[in-house]
């Protein structure tokens, strides 16, 4: 794989998100890194909510794997631009909210603003800061008692009552579930299971994974109609039809937390029709869909790790492979070398064949390469993260009065 062990790449990735972070105390941007940059235009765009919760939840990994406190600080960082997003007027009927990119948004899709609030809950757990928490918690409320129909997030969301919202209940969201489970885990609400994990997992698994495994992409939330993929569409092109957003890594948790096997099967099944859509370098439709290979190396390996299949297993290895590939490190442009190549978000129209790193690729690329090379938990998307224990069977409590 180069040359570089799996630990030196993802200290490599970690530098090159730390380097390209904006740290001027005067700069309203500060805590924002790369989103999209291309080697030669130079155009820079930086992270929103979301991927500063994304780049953030791998930087800590990564500071649990290494002990450097420039990674815990520079999650800080971007946690702090993300609370400086949140809607904190309790009179706004958006109290608790995350804005999509500055204070000055007036949109939001609900899962980027999960993204985010996922962030500080991991924020949360690695600092102690109850801050964190305590904004988690604010935008979790927000969403279970505004953002969500029948048991789904909302689209998108304007602050504006001219505007309308979207409604259509996307696949992608269903990692909104596994959110709630590590809020819950954080907190102990069971608010967070009954109206958030539990009712997500139930309709993910029933309503969104196919019998053979692949996805459906978008339904109608009030007719249940199945809206993307369109019958006779063929081979799906969408980025989440790979790129599942992290529901298979929620039905995992469901699983575990449920003590139901049901869900570990539907992420089976989603985990076999992606391996056989990989392309033979590991990639997806000929690179199209660069994200989904750090997604389906933790999918495989995951999957593969708990049910003993080494299919999955081989395709983990393939995904990683080429995972590797696509790290740029010798480019001499401190902007790309040691982020993952990515989806170019510039203002030209010829997006193939570019040198471009995005940070939804490398931030998913470095937890990936952190979770196949160690056993770490307690961290983002852990699969060696420490299950519920209700206390009630550990024993009293030592009551001091």
């Amino acid at each position: 794989m180069g040359g570089l062990t799996l630990l030196e790449r993802a200290t490599l990735c970690g530098d090159w998100m730390v380097r390209n972070q904006i740290t001027d105390r005067q700069d309203a941007n500060r805590g924002r890194s790369v989103r999209s940059y291309d080697f030669h235009t130079r155009e820079k765009l930086l992270t929103g909510n979301w991927m500063c919760g994304t780049m953030l939840s791998s930087l800590l990994a990564l500071y649990k794997r290494t002990g450097r406190e420039e990674y815990k600080h520079a999650a800080e960082l971007a946690g702090r631009y993300i609370i400086s997003l949140q809607v904190m007027d309790r009179q706004d009927p958006y109290f608790g909210a995350i804005r999509e990119l500055t204070p000055q948004s007036i949109e939001f899709a609900p899962r980027d603003a999960t993204g985010a609030a996922w962030g500080l809950v991991w924020l949360a757990e690695a600092t102690g800061n109850p801050l964190y928490a305590k904004r988690a918690c604010l935008f979790a409320d927000w969403l279970i008692g505004r953002g969500m129909y029948n048991g789904w997030p909302l689209y998108a969301v304007y602050m504006d009552e001219r505007l309308d919202n979207f409604y259509s209940r996307g696949s992608f969201q269903s990692g909104t579930g596994l959110f709630f489970h590590d809020l819950f885990m954080l907190t102990g609400d069971a608010r967070y299971i009954e109206r958030g994990l539990a009712p997500i997992a139930r309709i993910y698994r029933d309503e969104f994974i196919n019998d053979d495994g692949s996805l459906v992409l978008e339904r109608d939330p009030f007719t249940g109609r199945i809206t993307s993929p369109k019958p006779g569409e063929g081979k799906p092109t969408q980025q989440h039809a790979y790129n599942d957003d992290f529901g298979a890594a929620m039905l995992i948790a469901a699983s575990r937390f449920f003590d139901d096997d049901s869900y570990l099967q539907k992420a089976a099944a989603f985990a076999h029709w992606l391996a056989d859509a990989q392309d033979d370098d590991g990639g997806f439709l000929s690179g199209d869909i660069p994200s989904a290979v750090p997604v389906s190396a933790m999918i495989f390996r995951d999957v593969g790790t708990l049910t003993g299949d080494g299919k999955l297993l081989a395709a983990a290895d393939r995904s990683l492979a080429k995972l590797s590939s696509m790290q740029y490190t010798d480019t001499g442009d401190p902007c790309i070398d040691g982020g993952f190549h990515g989806v170019y978000e510039g203002k030209q129209t010829e997006r193939r064949g570019r040198t471009c790193v995005n940070m939804r690729t490398s931030a998913y690329a470095l937890i990936a390469i952190l979770k196949a090379e160690s056993d770490l938990a307690d961290i983002w998307l852990g699969i060696h993260n420490k299950p519920f224990s209700d206390h009630r069977w550990i024993g009293p409590h030592e009551l001091i009065w």
